[in-house]
């Protein structure tokens, strides 16, 4: 045991002292980012999200799934910002789903750990185990390969909770790894969802808790068919989330579908657009307008407003967008 975790760690030492050069190149394209956004964006640009009043939401559109993502980040100030020097990041991507637009792309996932690396982290939990056939969606270079195997699976278990403001929800079984890690990160693909009308970063949480706490989501109020009480369900997603918010929330709005989800197959809708955010409720609100919702008629967004979680006034943020 010890010779396999002194030999990861070997492995993840060596894999570090070239992640400076890695991170660089897996990077190079920001300071051109900066650039075009200068020559291309009106004057609010990007000077603003690092200088002057902080942006709320960064929302980016582009067919560059990669780059798209490290420039939504930099629009909020850059990684380092979130993710700091020998820390230990929890990584939640939505990846367990197979159909077009049903999870989040690989390039926005390799996008994050690579900034990760860079920032200097220690370690990155992928808190809801990512298979490798996930990985192979995306064309991976040697390097991102690399980085694809420094990821830790979860290994301290799940523990029970008490969740003090929970109405329907009392306490939940959640990975051990996301309320122990530095640094929180969801990763969420914004789409339909045939029980809740919609789900985002809030209900991505579900990863990350166990088959019992799910089972109590759908079936704690007494309905006995999946999606027989909502309003209880919506309501669970929320509370949920009480045990833990994230540091920082990156959501998929590229490709998705807009009926039959989370499962698809559905209808596609391309808005093409990457939301970056450090509050999950408001994330879920912009992309629920993209979807042709309005935030307070989703439930799990109203109550994740309720309970202080987020915002859904999103008319009041300060929100940056820009094509690149």
């Amino acid at each position: 045991m010890n010779h396999h975790h002194n030999t990861q760690t070997i492995k993840r030492r060596r894999f570090l002292k070239d992640a400076a050069f890695i991170g660089t190149t897996a990077l190079a394209g920001t300071t051109l980012l900066r650039s075009l956004t200068h020559a291309t964006d009106d004057s609010q640009s990007t000077t603003q999200s690092t200088t002057e009043s902080p942006i709320d939401l960064a929302i980016i559109e582009t067919t560059n799934n990669y780059d798209g993502t490290i420039a939504a980040v930099e629009r909020l100030g850059g990684i380092k910002k979130f993710v700091q020097r020998g820390s230990r990041v929890g990584l939640l991507v939505n990846s367990r789903f197979d159909k077009q637009g049903t999870y989040v792309k690989p390039e926005i996932a390799l996008a994050v750990i690579a900034m990760c690396h860079n920032a200097g982290a220690k370690e990155i939990v992928s808190l809801e185990d990512v298979s490798s056939s996930y990985w192979r969606k995306a064309t991976l270079t040697k390097e991102l390969r690399e980085y694809t195997e420094t990821l830790v699976s979860p290994s301290r278990g799940e523990t029970t909770l008490a969740i003090k403001d929970g109405k329907s929800l009392k306490e939940a079984e959640i990975a051990r790894d996301l309320l122990e890690c530095d640094v929180y990160i969801n990763l969420p693909i914004i789409k339909d969802h045939v029980g809740t009308q919609f789900t985002g970063a809030m209900k991505n949480v579900m990863g990350a808790t166990s088959g019992s706490t799910n089972r109590y989501f759908h079936h704690g109020s007494g309905a006995s068919g999946y999606y027989d009480d909502v309003e209880f369900l919506s309501r669970c997603i929320a509370e949920v989330n009480l045990l833990r918010k994230p540091t920082l929330c990156i959501a998929d709005v590229t490709e998705v579908v807009i009926t039959n989800g989370p499962f698809g197959p559905g209808r596609i809708a391309r808005p093409r657009k990457i939301i970056a955010g450090a509050d999950m409720v408001a994330v879920d609100a912009y992309g629920s307008t993209l979807l042709n919702l309005n935030p307070t008629d989703v439930l799990t967004i109203r109550y994740g407003a309720e309970l202080g979680l987020g915002r859904t006034d999103i008319e009041n943020l300060s929100v940056h967008t820009s094509k690149i």
